[in-house]
């Protein structure tokens, strides 16, 4: 706690009043003053169910109609009997299904979705009140001065899903990802 301190300073100010000015200024703390015992202030942070936002990411319209391109691609390619594009196609199909399931059913990394949102993310967390937007998956410990902020309503509605999208994420919020082996294993 601090206290008044009065003293006086010689007549002119003297050689030592900024001195002693500037010993007491550097005692008074620069942030807020807290009581004792009531610890660090808290800081916010925005988490995000990484498989909810991948969910409405692959069955957004944009995405959709990529997935379509890519199939009038293989068959404008198989036509053209270019053999190097129908493998490189017939490959790329396969991983990003392995991605998806990483993803949609797992806590697999989101990095190939951020940057599709990443111009909104400032804008989601001074709304959110949060110094950062992190996926809950990737969060193991936080400090007792950290409050956690489920931002991924507003994650989802970036992709504005559609009503079967809306019902398959309700049904996903009270269920835990599998683990990233056992996703890699799904065969469809």
């Amino acid at each position: 706690m601090l206290s008044a301190v009065s003293f006086r300073l010689p007549r002119g100010g003297g050689v030592l009043a900024p001195v002693m000015l500037g010993v007491l200024l550097a005692a008074v703390p620069a942030g807020p003053v807290r009581a004792a015992g009531s610890g660090p202030a808290a800081v916010r942070i925005g988490t995000f169910d990484s498989r909810a936002v991948a969910l409405a990411y692959y069955r957004s319209p944009d995405v959709m109609k990529e997935l379509m391109g890519m199939r009038a691609e293989m068959q404008k390619a198989q036509e053209a009997g270019d053999q190097k594009k129908v493998e490189e196609l017939q490959a790329r199909g396969p991983a990003m299904q392995m991605l998806m399931h990483q993803q949609g059913f797992s806590s697999g990394s989101i990095g190939n979705i951020l940057p599709v949102i990443a111009p909104k993310l400032p804008e989601i967390a001074k709304a959110a009140g949060v110094v950062a937007i992190v996926s809950q998956w990737e969060l193991p410990h936080t400090a007792s001065n950290v409050e956690l902020v489920d931002v991924t309503p507003q994650l989802v509605a970036l992709f504005a899903p559609d009503a079967q999208t809306t019902k398959i994420l309700e049904a996903m919020k009270g269920q835990k990802p599998i683990g990233l082996l056992e996703a890699l294993m799904i065969k469809d």
